[in-house]
């Protein structure tokens, strides 16, 4: 993680390069996030959920200083920002995916003994899934691609694409409870 620690050495201390070293890593990222979670709306509407979004990482950059990761924390903002947009131009709430993935368990997600133990399951369960399974975990929950989109690009229909999910979701619940979650 040597180019997050270099991003974060230079928001603080040239924070117009360290801005420009993270749109070099992670602009692509930030951009497919917003393009899949805001199809179906305009491309202003995608740019500005981009724009947003960098402008909600910058005013708060201080977070990062407990982030694992920059990429990471900038993700999770994106997501926010982009369901944000939704929610404004729908005036109604929509789900977000894995952070609030319905498991049919109350995650304490701001406890941070629990944060931490829940992330460590969360990783090994993704971990441990045969490659094909795990990409689909990645491209739904971490990319917020859609089913359709998956299946097409997986040349596999969509009832599976959703069996695997399920599947997984499944049995990551099972391991964050039998992980000791703190509910």
């Amino acid at each position: 993680m040597d180019s997050d620690k270099n991003i974060q050495k230079l928001l603080n201390t040239d924070p117009e390069k360290g801005l420009e070293e993270l749109l070099n890593l992670y602009g692509g990222t930030v951009k497919i996030i917003c393009r899949n979670i805001l199809a179906g709306f305009s491309n202003e509407d995608i740019e500005e959920a981009v724009a947003d979004s960098l402008i909600a990482f910058w005013v708060s950059r201080k977070g990062l200083i407990d982030a694992v990761s920059v990429k990471g924390y900038l993700i999770g903002i994106t997501k926010r920002t982009a369901y944000k947009k939704i929610r404004a131009k729908l005036k109604k709430p929509i789900p977000l995916p894995i952070d609030d993935m319905d498991l049919g368990i109350d995650i304490d997600v701001f406890n941070e003994a629990a944060l931490s133990i829940n992330k460590e399951v969360i990783h090994n369960v993704i971990s441990s899934m045969p490659e094909f399974e795990r990409e689909i975990f990645i491209r739904r929950y971490y990319y917020c691609e859609r089913i359709k989109s998956i299946a097409d690009s997986l040349n596999c229909n969509e009832k599976k694409i959703e069996n695997i999910l399920y599947r997984y979701k499944d049995k990551l619940k099972s391991k964050l409870i039998e992980g000791g979650i703190i509910i």
